[in-house]
């Protein structure tokens, strides 16, 4: 009976397919391929090689071999058995090396005493992209042509489970390249931004730098993390629509100029709806400006309402402006700004978050700023 109809080897190559593409870690598909292999056929040794960018094969994993020496070109395999299938792309069975004479003079096969040995290719889409190779140097006859029949079938779900995972980690780097371009790109604007309003230039770097450190004293993961980062960059991105003689003045606004100004949040937003790998982030700019107590603006949202990271946001953005020189007052000392925040709590802020906030500043140090001024 072929081993691909009887009944225990389908069910065996079911299960080994199943398990092969619970994953899309590369690293981690190739261990998993190579222990399903060498648990199937009671090998003794085995290895997997792939096609690199170069067209060269090369060792990625590898059981019952010293793994430190793989790589090494000196390193006794059957090379022999290797260039056969890789010029022929096609599996190859033998039952004993040592007397099969199309092995008879190859140094590897009789230095490391080789008998049994199966290596097949990994085929995908009619191109070979490497091959499993697994040995027994103590029994002859250890794999039948079933078990080269099984090998070849785990091999057809492996080629596609790699090839998937590759393409999964090739997508990653990619998109690693784009977001470095992104926050590259987002890094200028806000540079730009407080290149234009003098006072407050450093102001960007600085919360933006805070707020991830309190976030990550908050739990949030690392998707929420960049958000809280790229939306600290672009906090003030909506000012680009407000006035230079509203910006720049050199002492508080008038009721009508601070209306104006409370438009930048809106202004944030029409700037950035459209961009969609900034949605996420747009609770930032947007939300910033909102109270705890639903008195802030422009929606007026109160409590949980408020995004989470805006509400992260506002403490720290409040902190910096307080604790830095401003043209119309010079900078607040370090125990008033923590009482006004003390204050705040439950109004302004989040009452968890500042908690959370003060023994952030009081227990950790703030590279960001200089020595603080004391009251």
């Amino acid at each position: 009976m072929d081993a691909n109809t009887n009944p225990a080897r389908l069910e065996l190559l079911y299960h080994i397919s199943q398990s092969l593409n619970s994953s899309l870690d590369l690293s981690e598909v190739l261990h998993h391929v190579l222990d399903e292999v060498i648990t199937a056929l009671h090998a003794e040794r085995g290895f997997l090689m792939l096609k690199n960018e170069a067209g060269e094969f090369a060792f990625r994993v590898a059981r019952g071999l010293e793994q430190q020496n793989i790589s090494d070109p000196s390193y006794q395999i059957s090379t022999s058995i290797i260039e056969r299938v890789k010029l022929g792309s096609k599996a190859i069975l033998i039952s004993d090396a040592l007397e099969d004479e199309r092995f008879n003079t190859q140094n590897s096969v009789l230095v490391l005493r080789l008998r049994s040995i199966l290596c097949v290719p990994l085929n995908y889409k009619g191109n070979m992209t490497g091959l499993i190779y697994v040995d027994n140097r103590l029994l002859s006859g250890a794999f039948s042509k079933d078990d080269l029949n099984l090998l070849s079938a785990i091999a057809d779900s492996a080629a596609i489970a790699i090839e998937n995972a590759r393409l999964f980690e090739n997508v990653q780097h990619s998109n690693q390249i784009l977001e470095v371009a992104y926050d590259s790109t987002l890094e200028g604007w806000a540079k730009a931004l407080d290149m234009r309003d003098h006072e407050t230039e450093g102001h960007t770097r600085r919360v933006s730098s805070l707020a991830v450190r309190l976030a990550k004293r908050l739990g949030l993961d690392k998707t929420q993390l960049t958000d809280i980062y790229r939306g600290a960059l672009l906090h003030d991105i909506g000012k680009i629509g407000i006035p230079d003689t509203i910006l720049r003045k050199p002492g508080p606004l008038s009721p009508e100029e601070r209306t104006i100004m409370m438009n930048h949040p809106e202004y944030a937003r029409e700037m950035l709806c459209e961009i969609d790998f900034l949605q996420t982030a747009l609770a930032v700019p947007y939300g910033h400006h909102e109270k705890w107590d639903g008195t802030g603006y422009p929606l007026q949202l109160k409590g949980s309402e408020i995004p989470l990271s805006a509400r992260i946001f506002s403490i720290v953005d409040v902190w910096d402006a307080l604790i830095s020189d401003r043209a119309y007052r010079a900078a607040w000392p370090f125990d008033k700004v923590i009482e006004y925040l003390r204050q705040q709590s439950g109004s302004h802020f989040d009452p968890h978050i500042v908690s959370e906030f003060i023994n952030l500043i009081l227990l950790e140090p703030l590279i960001e700023y200089p020595e603080p001024k004391k009251g």
